[in-house]
């Protein structure tokens, strides 16, 4: 059994495929609404062959499609796994954060298992657990320890002490503490995003790879936030102002539970709630909106996949909006009095494509476009617009059908490509096993992901703002890049996006 000496103690793994395992290994406590603690260390060898407890979250249809049953949960649930082809060497670190829209997910799933990548890439992986919902994210003054100390995103927080701890520990693992790479995927990528312009992560990572980040969730405004956790404190003491202390009295559980019947609410249904990072002075002081080019000397590599939009609206998890309620859906997603005009401008497309146009599948398209796409390019377009010499921007979109006939390329395809968990026979294979060629798909990621994180470049040349993305998928029967020559010019809402990055 393989033994490593951490700055806590020593801890022993064991061997899984063609990698060596460490799992549940803490690297910091969770204090409930505070910056997270340092844990305690010990003496002798620590088990470290099993993952930790996941964070405490509901449960909900869409975590037991993309991550299994959910293990046992615990609010100290601030533990890390360690995937490494061999204990000797200095090889670039990948480190995971898991989506989930800030609710649900865990760093254990099999989805997320690392041991594959790290074998194929020559690389460390490091999958991390935060703190979810509003547990991880609830947001107040009252909750700052001290002047200028954080009073939210006790989640990104986690985070910002996993990457230290990664710094400190991961060349024992073989790992080089100088070629760190944040990569996470939807709320784990709106995360690094985030990360780019906190001040406390400055330094921590070297390169970031963004997928499916949807921008309209990256950072809440603080009032926001603070209606969220008056509302939660209300709920919990049934009347009364804002009270702190209540809440950190509570069992976890409990505060799970209120935060699922918040959501049910009028003035919060639709919406994440407190579960979102807030603009706060002690931890997250500007939006990334507000600043694009935060950490320019970071090269990141960021991009989408086709169908984004089916795995909100087209499920197996839920049921598809009736014809009747689609235009109101449009009118909240486009921010627009005139559902019907884009709906309409959509249905053109579609029909001149040959690609279905029922009302479904048109909001599907229009979701995929407004909440994931085209601001997510408009981000890295602004960022590439404003690049320092040090730092380069990559795009890519990814194309592989894998989720099947009624999902295709959705929201999640591409991280069981990476991982290699596609054919798993669970999450992974429902994910992106579906439809052939996913071999190939995921051997073309595993390339351009390892090339980036050792060199800098995927493969291709950087961004552009007049350059099409990338595309990853199957094309003649074999994975390919290829440019999509329908992206090639921004559209209108592009544009406007650019000019609100300040491009």
């Amino acid at each position: 059994m393989p033994v490593v000496d951490t700055a806590l103690g020593r801890l022993r793994g064991h061997r899984r495929d063609d990698a060596v395992v460490f799992e549940g290994i803490p690297y910091a406590t969770a204090r409930r609404f505070a910056t997270p603690g340092s844990p305690a260390g010990w003496s002798g060898v620590r088990d470290a062959t099993a993952p930790g407890p996941a964070a405490p979250q509901p449960r909900r249809a869409a975590a037991l499609f993309t991550h299994g049953e959910l293990p046992g949960t615990d609010e100290q649930c601030l533990s890390l796994n360690v995937f490494t082809p061999d204990l000797e060497g200095q090889r670039p670190v990948l480190v995971w954060l898991h989506g989930g829209g800030f609710v649900i997910g865990h760093a254990g799933a099999s989805l997320y298992r690392g041991e594959k990548l790290a074998a194929a890439a020559d690389c460390v992986v490091v999958t991390v657990n935060y703190r979810l919902g509003s547990l991880g994210w609830l947001a107040h003054p009252e909750l700052a320890s001290a002047p200028e100390a954080p009073a939210a995103n006790w989640g990104l927080l986690d985070q910002i002490e996993a990457l230290r701890w990664v710094r400190d520990n991961i060349a024992a693992f073989g790992g080089d503490p100088e070629q760190v790479v944040l990569a996470g995927q939807s709320a784990g990528a709106l995360c690094a995003i985030d990360l780019l312009v906190a001040p406390r992560a400055s330094g921590l990572f070297r390169r970031a790879i963004i997928q499916s980040a949807p921008l309209a969730d990256l950072a809440q405004p603080a009032a926001v936030g603070v209606r969220w956790a008056e509302a939660l404190s209300s709920a919990a003491e049934g009347a009364g102002a804002f009270d702190a202390r209540r809440l950190r009295d509570l069992d976890a559980e409990r505060i799970v539970a209120l935060h699922e019947e918040l959501l049910e609410q009028p003035e919060f249904r639709g919406t994440r709630g407190g579960a979102l990072p807030t603009v706060d002075p002690g931890s997250l002081p500007v939006s990334p909106i507000d600043l694009p080019w935060g950490s320019p000397e970071v090269d990141v590599l960021v991009g989408h996949t086709a169908q984004e939009g089916t795995f909100f609206f087209r499920s197996p998890w839920r049921p598809s909006p009736p014809a009747d309620r689609i235009p109101g859906i449009v009118a909240h997603l486009c921010e627009t009095d005139d559902p019907d005009a884009v709906i309409g401008a959509q249905r053109e497309h579609a029909i001149a494509a040959g690609a279905p146009h029922d009302p479904l599948s048109l909001l599907v398209d229009i979701a995929t476009r407004v909440m994931v796409a085209e601001p997510l390019s408009a981000w890295a377009l602004a960022r590439a617009a404003a690049a320092s010499p040090r730092g380069a921007v990559y795009r890519y979109r990814v194309d592989h059908p894998g989720a099947g006939a009624e999902l295709g390329a959705t929201h999640t395809v591409e991280v069981p490509l990476i991982f290699g968990s596609w054919d798993d026979g669970g999450p992974g294979e429902r994910l992106a096993g579906h439809a052939p060629g996913a071999l190939e798909v995921s051997g073309a990621l595993v390339t351009a992901w390892s090339a980036f994180m050792r060199d800098g470049s995927p493969g291709w040349a950087p961004e552009r703002p007049d350059e099409p993305a990338r595309t990853i998928g199957v094309f003649g029967g074999a994975a390919t890049f290829a440019i999509e020559s329908e992206d090639a010019a921004l559209t209108r809402r592009q544009q406007d996006l650019c000019t609100q990055f300040r491009v």
